[in-house]
């Protein structure tokens, strides 16, 4: 049955409810933070495990990876409807408009997102064109789908034409309900960055309806008053009054946009970027076409368009004269949309994130946010520069005046395009330290890298970190590589330290997913490996598997970790351990291969 005892591997897609055959055995529960998952009756569950079957983060019944057939590299466009009022009135170009439009006049159905009465958000099926108005545009927030999947699947076997947007895990949850594409079925994601927190956003207006001395009657959350780069919210009021704000003074889109306090824990580690995608067209914004093609913006709304299949060209191609459309590569439109790829840049801090959600009880909305994200100011900026220059004299001190190291310091902190949250100085770089970046790898630096520190500082040890093509090195907690170490991401891999350190000599290759926690301990070479690097011919046998590490886990000397091993948190593994099974929380294993011969220790450093 579905349990849910780590919310960053829900999205709350509703699948498991809407697939359960007892009636309300799995119903929907708001937390503190105001997001829904799923909670089951024990009382009523039968344990037939239809919940899990359609999960869409259980891989071994995960539908997407099955079918329907998407492409691995989709065809990318630039795009936009001739129809003026319609793009304007749209978040992007208005192509999700245009696909609406084609599917009324073959008197189809079409779903999305839309505001309910208390500004939460729902998705509807609908045959009737003038709820268009109410579908179209972002909602930057959790949304609904319990409806939407049954009604979906009852017009399909009908018969009926049907058109479907939602985000990335939605649709991936719509079709492991569904088990099966529908040839009369055409589904759009999006590239979604994350979705924020239903509490937060009313909070937000009831703020705005307090200020204003009316309650709300239209949202848009990309108003294009102030041009289609610079995105306004705007909320009309019942008095006549409308309330404007661009992305950098509206304290909504400050706080989603720069702090991220209230994003869901899936979005952290979103499991549906990158490709094949789950639908058969992608739609976005075409951040940065004026740097690709100034003739395709005029500030008004530029779509991207990614198509993933077969059906969904056909479609696309069915819009016909309606709207403007120019191909491109995925090359050019990716500088605009990391999105594509890689997941928010920020790092969950939980104490933070607690006391924002107490105080979100207690106090308006204006307070919340001049408190955990205020404007920007002079006095800000200034401080934060000298912070910055205090920062580096403490650099000075440590690692002396190596140009080369000064050089790379000031690349990856400043230049380079391949590190996300750049302008910081946040990936430290000692003397002997040489790291390699191959094309689309990416390092997002959510906190400090401190790579290549002596113990000896006249030591001449190489540090050594490679990242292949497309592979992600993910540092969310405060990290430091000693010197002598050897860290390799293959391509597509994603090795995640979520803050502690590693010792001289430690050599981590990643193939597939590795996950080190927060306050690990891991020591002189120790080998972690989740990639066996030649095949074996045998059933069954996989080169690869994920590994996790929990939190406040000490690996001794020489020890051995490979692939498909799960350690719990506060874990021991003893010196010169080989682990090739899942270690539980809390006990010291030893051995090879490693066994537990305690259970219930508790260590400090």
């Amino acid at each position: 049955m579905i349990n849910i005892t780590d919310k960053a591997l829900c999205n709350g897609c509703n699948t498991c409810t809407v697939a359960c055959p007892i009636d309300e055995c799995i119903t929907m529960h708001q937390d503190q933070e105001g997001f829904l998952f799923p909670q089951v009756n024990m009382d009523t569950c039968v344990d037939c495990d239809k919940c899990e079957k359609v999960c869409p983060y259980i891989p071994e019944f995960e539908m997407r990876k099955k079918e329907p057939q998407r492409y691995d590299k989709p065809l990318v466009y630039a795009s936009y409807s001739k129809n003026h009022e319609v793009r304007v009135d749209s978040t992007s170009g208005g192509i999700f408009s245009e696909l609406a439009f084609k599917m009324f006049d073959q008197n189809g159905y079409v779903g999305g997102a839309v505001y309910n009465e208390d500004y939460s958000v729902s998705h509807i099926l609908t045959n009737d064109r003038n709820k268009l108005d109410e579908i179209r545009s972002s909602k930057y927030i959790f949304s609904l789908t319990d409806q939407l999947f049954p009604e979906v699947k009852k017009q399909l076997k009908a018969g009926e034409k049907v058109l479907v947007c939602g985000a990335p895990c939605q649709i991936s949850g719509l079709y492991t309900f569904l088990k099966k594409d529908y040839e009369n079925l055409i589904t759009c994601d999006f590239i979604c960055k994350s979705v924020n927190s239903i509490k937060v956003f009313q909070k937000y207006i009831e703020w705005l309806e307090n200020k204003y001395k009316s309650k709300a009657k239209k949202i848009k959350a990309k108003d294009k008053t102030t041009g289609w780069h610079k995105f306004s919210m705007r909320v009309d009021f019942e008095n006549g009054k409308s309330y404007v704000a661009d992305r950098y003074h509206d304290p909504f889109f400050v706080g989603y946009l720069q702090t991220e306090l209230f994003t869901m824990e899936a979005c952290y580690s979103c499991q549906f970027r990158g490709f094949p995608r789950p639908a058969d067209i992608t739609l976005a914004d075409f951040w940065g076409i004026e740097n690709v093609d100034k003739s395709m913006d005029q500030d008004l709304g530029t779509s991207l368009i990614m198509i993933n299949s077969d059906k969904g060209k056909e479609y696309y191609e069915s819009l016909g004269d309606a709207i403007v459309s120019k191909e491109f590569t995925l090359k050019e439109a990716e500088p605009g949309n990391s999105a594509i790829y890689y997941d928010t840049k920020k790092l969950i801090n939980r104490e933070e994130r607690k006391a924002f959600y107490e105080d979100l009880d207690k106090y308006p909305f204006d307070e919340i946010a001049k408190k955990y994200f205020p404007m920007p100011t002079l006095e800000n900026k200034i401080k934060k520069k000298l912070k910055m220059l205090k920062s580096v004299f403490g650099l000075i001190k440590q690692i002396g005046v190596s140009p080369i190291s000064w050089w790379q310091i000031f690349y990856y902190n400043f230049l380079s395009s391949k590190v996300g949250e750049k302008g910081q100085l946040k990936f430290i770089v000692f003397r002997n330290s040489k790291i390699q970046l191959n094309n689309k790898a990416q390092v997002l630096l959510k906190n400090k890298l401190i790579i290549g520190k002596k113990q000896v500082k006249s030591s001449n040890i190489e540090t050594r970190m490679l990242i292949e093509e497309r592979g992600k090195l993910e540092i969310n907690g405060k990290f430091y590589i000693y010197a002598g170490s050897y860290i390799r991401v293959i391509e597509n891999g994603h090795l995640v330290l979520n803050g502690g350190f590693i010792n001289e000599g430690v050599e981590i290759t990643c193939a597939t997913k590795i996950i080190i926690g927060e306050g690990c301990t891991i020591s002189r070479d120790v080998v972690i490996r989740d990639y066996d690097g030649h095949n074996i011919e045998s059933p069954g046998y996989q080169i690869a598997k994920p590994i996790t590490i929990g939190n406040h886990v000490w690996i001794g000397n020489r020890a051995m970790i490979l692939k498909g091993v799960t350690i719990g948190n506060g874990a021991i593994i003893a010196a010169g351990s080989i682990v090739t099974k899942d270690v539980p929380a809390g006990s010291i294993v030893a051995g090879i291969p490693a066994k537990v011969i305690k259970k219930d220790v508790k260590w400090k450093v």
